[in-house]
């Protein structure tokens, strides 16, 4: 692990970067036997800097993201477009902030140490009250057999969206690669591994708490990128992962898509603020 690069008007010196093990993916789209297309997910780099009070800047390197299993199962859903096992469930009998209740018990309830994802990964879409309000949708945190638990109801702009009526109907669909735009941080010191389904005591105070990255793309690329700037109210010592999850629920429940090791471990106190900028590349 390389040591992070103080930049500054008292120190100033070349980055050092390390990257290590790497995690590509090919998906073949295929017509009959005949491959149409082979499109290529990775590499995905993340590079963290702290802006400190005084202006100066603690470079902490660029890392790879490692891909775990559970976020395979996530990826595929998005890519065949997946419908829930056992149907939608609609309508709804009950709604609430965080939760919508099925018609019956139509769903396979959600278990990440099995691991069963259930609806864990999906998004759930609803009207509010009448057809000329836009609806809303919620990212399924997990699920009983039952009532889907989410994160909250949000707009097309990312804002807080109305609770739906209770009895309306909806719709369950994957929620696609633009849902894993949730980044968390964790001061666990063990390794990325595949077999992580969320991340461990991940931070939810001092200003590390996970939350909505900004997306940019520019058209015909092959990368896009997912920055999140933590405002931090409070000392973290040596922030070690950097997970990336398709909801905004909070204390280390997954699924978690990607993991990673920052290239240098991140210590930060009230005033500071870590950047972390993960770009995914995807290329035929």
């Amino acid at each position: 692990m390389a040591h992070p690069t103080m930049i500054g008007p008292n120190a100033v010196a070349a980055p050092t970067e390390n990257l290590v093990g790497s995690d590509i993916t090919s998906v073949s789209i295929m017509r009959g036997r005949k491959t149409e297309q082979v499109v290529k997910l990775g590499k995905n780099l993340v590079h963290a800097f702290i802006t400190h009070a005084d202006g100066t800047i603690t470079d902490l390197g660029i890392s790879e993201n490692l891909l775990t299993n559970i976020g395979r199962d996530v990826g595929h859903h998005w890519i065949g477009g997946a419908i829930p096992a056992g149907g939608i469930g609609s309508p709804a009998t009950a709604t609430s902030a965080t939760s919508i209740t099925a018609t019956g018990t139509p769903w396979t309830a959600t278990n990440l140490a099995t691991p069963q994802l259930g609806l864990a990964g999906f998004r759930v879409y609803a009207p509010v009250t009448n057809i000329t309000t836009p609806p809303v949708y919620g990212n399924i945190v997990s699920n009983t057999t039952s009532v889907a638990t989410i994160d909250q109801w949000w707009t097309g702009a990312d804002g807080v969206g109305t609770t739906p009526a209770s009895t309306n109907a909806f719709i369950i669909g994957a929620g696609g690669i633009s849902s894993i735009r949730f980044m968390g941080l964790t001061t666990d010191s063990g390794a990325a591994s595949a077999a992580s389904t969320a991340l461990p005591t991940e931070q939810t105070t001092n200003g590390g708490n996970r939350g909505l990255a900004t997306y940019a793309h520019t058209q015909g690329n092959a990368t896009a990128t997912l920055q999140r700037a933590f405002t931090i109210t409070g000392t973290i010592t040596a922030i070690h992962k950097m997970g990336l999850f398709p909801h905004n629920s909070q204390s280390g429940v997954g699924p978690v898509v990607f993991e990673t090791v920052l290239n240098a471990d991140a210590t930060v106190v009230n005033g500071d603020t870590l950047t972390v900028t993960d770009t995914i590349t995807l290329s035929g």
